[in-house]
């Protein structure tokens, strides 16, 4: 096989993931503050569970950054 192409893959697979989570996850927060902009001002919904999906889901995302100390920290070789 090509052994070359496999260790350069493997150097650079971790940098691709972290970026791609932290991408991820500023995304979502971005959206997920709009979202709850837009509901309140713009909408003006007194719906109780679309707060309460709101709140699950951005919870949600802090358990997964929580999990994914990588994120913050740089990657080991």
């Amino acid at each position: 096989m090509n052994t070359e192409f496999d260790e350069k893959y493997n150097e650079v697979k971790p940098k691709i993931d972290l970026w791609v989570k932290r991408i991820y996850i500023i995304a979502f927060n971005i959206y997920a503050w709009y979202w709850l902009y837009r509901e309140i001002f713009v909408r003006h919904t007194t719906d109780f569970e679309t707060y309460l999906l709101w709140f699950f889901t951005t919870v949600g995302m802090y358990y997964f950054v929580l999990d994914n100390q990588d994120v913050y920290f740089k990657t080991k070789k």
